[in-house]
């Protein structure tokens, strides 16, 4: 059997199984044949948030008994994670209470890469996004934006990845606080990035966390292996664990090519 046949199959008795269950109606209809992981692999000395929790691993149960158990220990934050809008604005949507239909998006990529190698600074404008525009269209409601820095490929050394400087500044691109108006305004599902934050390294107001937050959308950080999605035409699945009453939460990412 054919890739595209099985990732049909999966996809067919999955809407099936949830037709069964209440599911929620998708905003547009789904076709793959190919998935790639989005999601950083989680284990013990991995990039976290200065400060947050870290992510550890301590074995319960061992073969010699009958079987393998774990139990792990990380802040909400540590890995590829989905900030719900409960994460800045009190009474907004914990992560729990997410659509269905807003966690299976068309995936908007914004490469801002070369940008990105001359400034580790670097933060997407608006004229960024018109420019994207201009090239692939407007961004469609109900869409994931993505924006690809590049920084992905630094995760698993820790250090590069935080980049602090000695005065415990940190330094990676993010979103600028000018972009959420246009991106609120284009009606988007979320936001996600290849960092630990999607409002620059060195920024003390989190300013685009913020809007978007308060505009009830959620946000994706850490995301891994963006060079693998096109501009458009791919769909995100965000398999956020649903922690009732949660801020934010690890997520499996999963990107459907066409």
């Amino acid at each position: 059997m054919s890739k595209q046949m099985c990732l049909a199959g999966f996809l067919a008795c999955s809407m099936l199984a949830a037709a069964t269950a209440g599911a929620e109606d998708l905003n547009q209809p789904l076709s793959a044949t190919k998935a790639v992981d989005l999601t950083q692999r989680m284990h013990e000395g991995m990039a976290f948030w200065p400060g947050g929790v870290p992510f550890t691993m301590e074995r319960l149960v061992s073969y010699e008994q009958g079987y393998l158990l774990h139990k792990f220990d990380m802040g909400e934050n540590t890995g590829t994670h989905v900030d719900a809008p409960a994460h800045f604005v009190e009474g907004n949507l914990a992560v729990d209470q997410l659509p269905l239909s807003d966690l299976i998006a068309p995936a908007v990529v914004i490469d801002v890469q070369d940008k990105v190698a001359e400034n580790a600074d670097y933060m997407l404008t608006p004229d960024d996004i018109l420019a994207w525009e201009a090239e692939h269209g407007q961004i469609p409601a109900n869409s994931l934006v993505i924006l690809n820095s590049g920084w992905h490929k630094k995760f698993e050394t820790p250090a590069d990845y935080i980049n602090m400087d000695d005065a415990k500044v940190m330094h990676f691109p993010g979103y600028h606080p000018d972009s959420a108006a246009l991106l609120l305004e284009r009606n988007i599902a979320g936001v996600g990035i290849d960092t630990l934050s999607l409002d620059f390294g060195g920024s003390k107001d989190f300013a685009f966390h913020v809007a978007m937050l308060k505009a009830n959308k959620y946000q994706i950080e850490n995301l891994a292996n963006l060079d693998a999605l096109p501009a458009t035409g791919a769909t995100v699945i965000v398999g956020v664990l649903p922690v009732k009453g949660g801020s934010q939460a690890q997520a499996r990412v999963i990107g459907l090519l066409p």
